[in-house]
């Protein structure tokens, strides 16, 4: 395997493995998030979309 192959494989797998962590560290967010409106004796609206990228949690 050449350098350039090897650079780019490292270059895909580390991008690959920062947006992983991102998405994990969102749905943790969105988990606590609920999970306080929970204790507050609420109710939480949830509105997410695709891999909870996009959420909002509303609590009544």
């Amino acid at each position: 395997m050449t350098d350039k192959k090897k650079r780019i494989f490292l270059i895909i797998g580390m991008i690959s493995l920062l947006f992983f962590g991102a998405l994990v560290s969102n749905y943790n967010s969105f988990n606590k998030t609920k999970n306080s409106c929970f204790e507050s004796n609420g109710k939480p609206t949830v509105e997410k979309s695709f891999l909870a990228i996009n959420w909002s949690v509303s609590c009544k």
